[in-house]
């Protein structure tokens, strides 16, 4: 339920019956002279949201009452209010709208959140400028504390990686937090509060990973350990300065690392036409070093003073994780192997081996 804020104050001087009759009960009726000592009383309310968020636009509104000399309390129609916002910051009283109540003495005011401060409405509050008949009237006013507004929050340019990512090391996921402000602008919302990171195996039930503070430009960095396949996103939670968002969801795959051990191309130099052997150990990372039998091994050849590779086979690793493939010897070049990985393994390739062929 959507709750308001509704204030009151009336001030009132003793009204002598003898100056106005008790059958009097219409304003009309109860004029008196801008010197006299004696007036009206009246009472006024303002009543506005709970939670004010910057840009959008709420109704302050209220009622005008005056008290006629039998003590009868009545709407006050047809007459104008000042309304007035005071900004927390290096702010100053200003008026923002002059409504005039109805019939029932009611006002609203249509005005848009733009940053913390208070609140003021009042009536025949001004000396000088009032019409006449406003001086029948006591002034009244109702004023708020300083209220504390929130900001509309999204979540920019967020992304999760490496992808994929190895099992035995972190997930980092970055982001700016936006905020838009009363014009409509969308800028970062600098260090205005917590992100939280959330993670899901399925899109649909999530929990938190972790939490931090935004940087001073919105700017948040979470870096976490990979330890399955799954979604992530940034939360900024709703507080007294920011409305909950939710940024769009990154999926990541997380697989173990894998490395070609005690790569070497040999013999170097060697003789033209005579054969190079390449060859190496393929580890996987499970979280422990092991042999990675039956996989699939790309042997490349870049020919000196040329920067382009060129396949010259695929080999198998054996069941200890080694493979050995020969090559004769051409012409200076590198030789370079590589594992491309799997469902399960992350690819990985060795520097590259320089054989000068005589």
């Amino acid at each position: 339920m959507r709750r308001s804020l509704t204030v009151s104050v009336a001030l009132a001087v003793p009204l002598s019956l003898a100056a106005v009759p008790a059958e009097a009960v219409s304003p009309a009726k109860a004029q008196v002279s801008r010197g006299a000592e004696q007036r009206l009383k009246t009472r006024i309310t303002l009543t506005m949201p709970d939670r004010l968020i910057v840009g959008d636009q709420v109704a302050i509104s209220g009622r005008l009452d005056w008290q006629s000399p039998d003590g009868v309390w009545a709407p006050l129609a047809g007459k104008e209010l000042d309304l007035r916002f005071d900004k927390a910051t290096g702010g100053d009283w200003h008026t923002i709208a002059t409504p005039t109540t109805d019939a029932n003495g009611r006002y609203s005011v249509p005005v848009t959140i733009s940053a913390n401060g208070a609140w003021n409405v009042d009536f025949a509050n001004d000396p000088v400028n009032l019409p006449d008949d406003y001086y029948t009237y006591e002034s009244s006013y109702a004023v708020t504390k300083v209220r504390q507004v929130a900001y509309r929050t999204s979540v920019s340019g967020f992304n999760a990686g490496p992808e994929p990512a190895a099992r035995d090391r972190n997930v980092t996921a970055y982001g700016t937090v936006m905020r838009r402000m009363a014009d409509g602008r969308w800028a970062p919302a600098t260090a205005f509060g917590n992100v939280v990171l959330q993670f899901s195996t399925d899109g649909k039930t999530w929990r938190n990973r972790d939490v931090q503070s935004m940087g001073g430009d919105g700017g948040f960095a979470f870096h976490v350990p990979a330890e399955r396949d799954g979604y992530w996103r940034a939360v900024v939670p709703q507080s007294g300065r920011t409305e909950q968002s939710t940024g769009g969801a990154d999926y990541v795959n997380v697989k173990y690392r894998t490395h070609l051990h005690r790569y070497n191309a040999s013999p170097e130099p060697v003789k033209k036409g005579a054969y190079i052997t390449v060859k190496g150990l393929l580890y996987r990372y499970m979280p422990g070093g092991k042999p990675g039998p039956g996989a699939n091994i790309h042997i490349y050849f870049r020919p000196k003073g040329s920067s382009t590779w060129t396949k010259k086979a695929i080999t198998k690793t054996a069941r200890n994780g080694w493979f050995s493939r020969k090559f004769k010897a051409s012409r200076d070049g590198t030789w370079l192997a590589r594992y491309w990985g799997s469902g399960t393994y992350i690819g990985s390739n060795h520097p590259s081996d320089y054989v000068d062929v005589r």
